[in-house]
């Protein structure tokens, strides 16, 4: 299982914003993205540790669990078979679970499906998501980081071209969905 920390900023954007943004980069694809998170009955997960989840993209299905520490979220990332509450009981998750004290039984908790196109910059890559959930939808733009730089003064320059200065103005997706 890999470790990594998670660095990014990310901001919800109007649908017009989104778009006059998108069109700076006629080479983004979007690719469809369904994430379905997990946690036990009575949010072990999101309340000890931030959340999980199990992602279909381009037919693999990618484990994170994103664990909040004093030196930012590690996340913990594999592939596994396929999206199912059964992959969670198998060898490395079942270990880091064990871990983590979370002994619970797991169940589905939410499910939100991104459409996102990402535009490698070097330091970083940006996102454009447009994601679907119960009844709502939103337009978010995110900045996330590949290397240590001043990224939140080259997020305000690309976000200058719409009229907008970062201020954090959005929870998570999980939070969003779960809100719904």
């Amino acid at each position: 299982m890999k470790m990594n920390i998670e660095k990014e900023l990310k901001i919800l954007v109007s649908k017009h914003q989104f778009e006059t943004l998108l069109k700076k980069y006629p080479e983004a694809v979007f690719h469809k993205q369904i994430n379905s998170y997990y946690d036990t009955l009575h949010y072990q997960v999101r309340k000890t540790y931030g959340a999980m989840r199990i992602r279909e993209l381009d037919g693999q299905f990618i484990f994170t669990l994103k664990q909040h520490t004093n030196d930012g979220v590690i996340e913990h990332e594999m592939l596994v078979c396929k999206n199912s509450i059964s992959v969670f009981k198998e060898g490395e998750i079942q270990q880091l679970l064990h871990q983590l004290h979370i002994e619970d039984e797991i169940h589905l908790i939410a499910t939100l499906t991104t459409y996102r196109a990402v535009i490698d910059t070097g330091q970083a890559e940006l996102c454009f998501d447009y994601n679907e959930y119960g009844d709502n939808s939103d337009y978010e733009i995110e900045y996330e980081y590949k290397t240590e730089h001043d990224g939140k003064n080259k997020f305000n320059e690309i976000l200058l071209e719409i009229g907008l200065h970062y201020e954090k103005n959005c929870s998570s997706k999980i939070a969003r969905a779960l809100a719904e």
